[in-house]
């Protein structure tokens, strides 16, 4: 069976919520909250699409600037 475009959040969203303790607590809230598993997957990814885009744009670094700086270097290169 092949997959269709949108049906890539709904599995983005169940390997983070599995893999990610916080994701899946957020997610399972959600879904309790609205009584719908479909608006749960929706406002999940809407919030990893906020963060990857807080990562992205907002010059985030991370918590070991000696290994930011080293992987920056690497690009340039």
């Amino acid at each position: 069976m092949e997959q269709e475009p949108q049906d890539a959040h709904i599995i983005a969203v169940d390997t983070i919520k599995i893999r990610n303790k916080a994701v899946g607590q957020y997610y399972e809230h959600q879904k309790n909250r609205t009584d719908s598993g479909k608006l749960a997957h929706v406002l999940t990814m809407r919030k990893l699409v906020r963060m990857m885009y807080f990562l992205l744009n907002k010059e985030w670094k991370y918590n070991n600037p000696a290994l930011t700086e080293r992987k920056i270097s690497k690009l340039d290169d």
